[in-house]
């Protein structure tokens, strides 16, 4: 038999960093910080129960909002008439933008940022793209690596990546609609300090045009320390986003509900470390902390609600299940409201389908 303690529960906690509605799929908070995508999580304040399938963070002012021009924590633009609102976004919204060059110019239409990285680390920079009219081509230049200057395209049309710059990796990947994420990932050197450039043309890694009104759709800008893109994380001011992101709501049968910036967020991931394998659940104790009732609710690795354990305030309960729960890929513990300690009794499980743990 298998004895896994906590008398001091080991949790992960912060504080959501934004207001969030019942039905976004992401979360920021104030710090992601040893979170971990493999267990649930709990917003305090409302008991919701979510799971997430990534992690993710996002350095891009006003990632959206591409009329945040000028300003030195925004977006800069010229030669390109943005219009907010023209077509679907990757989301489903009607948020996307078209970036139409002006008239008269032979010269692409630009927007960019300057971002604050720091050296020698590596980033990625990805944006979401669809191709409009005489314009298919989006390219990427960045002053803040040794590829400073140089360029790497994307071609909407075809779904495929151009010429690509030294020092840069480049990936596109295919979304709903004609959309695509593009991105690039480079690391910082010391001395480059610049910025980050997204050119609108109609050929291959050259800001030479030809003088036409064509455009196309942008959406979703997202910088991060990472070496491929993640979930993309929206951001509207100029402060770093830190978040839960392709977030399930309510998962465990709770309710998906609204709260409020400042609001704690708890995760606690361990109760079997790493056991992702059969185990049958022999018994259990468990102690209230002397704040109020108490709930243990265990599930297994995957997030599914397997067992919920109520304890009356400042009450110790000791459970016998006799032949045991089984839970099948192992023990976590998704919820621990008003606990302060519990001891899980184990045994292994061996059936012709299901490999024995212990």
């Amino acid at each position: 038999m298998t004895q896994a303690t906590r008398s001091a529960l080991m949790s992960v906690d912060s504080t959501l960093s934004e207001n969030i509605t019942a039905t976004q799929d992401y979360i920021p908070i104030a710090s992601t910080t040893n979170f971990s995508t493999s267990v649930v999580a709990e917003i305090e304040s409302t008991n919701e129960v979510v799971s997430f399938t990534d992690i993710s963070s996002n350095m891009t002012y006003y990632s959206q909002e591409l009329d945040q021009q000028p300003t030195a924590a925004g977006w800069f633009g010229g030669r390109l008439d943005l219009t907010d609102d023209s077509t679907t976004a990757p989301d489903g919204t009607t948020t996307a933008w078209k970036a139409a060059q002006v008239s008269g110019s032979t010269i692409a239409g630009y927007i960019k940022q300057y971002p604050t990285v720091v050296n020698a680390t590596t980033y990625t920079m990805s944006f979401f793209g669809k191709a409009g009219t005489d314009r298919n081509f989006l390219i990427f230049r960045e002053a803040v690596s040794d590829a400073s200057l140089n360029m790497t395209s994307f071609n909407l049309g075809a779904g495929t990546i151009g010429t690509t710059a030294a020092g840069h990796t480049a990936n596109i990947s295919a979304e709903a609609d004609g959309w695509y994420r593009c991105s690039i990932t480079f690391t910082t050197n010391a001395n480059r300090a610049g910025d980050i450039v997204f050119y609108v043309s109609n050929t291959d890694s050259s800001v030479s045009v030809a003088d036409n009104q064509g455009f196309i759709y942008l959406w979703g800008a997202q910088l991060e320390i990472a070496a491929t893109a993640t979930t993309y994380l929206p951001t509207t001011t100029t402060a770093p986003l830190y978040g839960l992101t392709d977030v399930t709501r309510g998962a465990n049968g709770t309710t998906a509900a609204s709260a409020s910036s400042g609001d704690d967020i708890q995760q606690l991931p361990y109760a079997l470390l790493n056991v992702d394998m059969p185990v049958r659940l022999q018994g259990l104790s468990v102690s209230s902390d002397g704040t109020g009732a108490g709930r243990l609710t265990l599930c297994d690795k995957i997030g599914t609600h397997l067992c919920d354990v109520d304890i009356p305030d400042t009450k110790i309960f000791d459970l016998d299940f006799g032949g045991g729960i089984l839970f099948p890929n192992g023990i976590y513990i998704a919820n621990s409201d008003n606990i302060t300690a519990y001891t899980l009794y184990t045994s292994s499980y061996n059936s012709p389908n299901l490999t024995a743990g212990g």
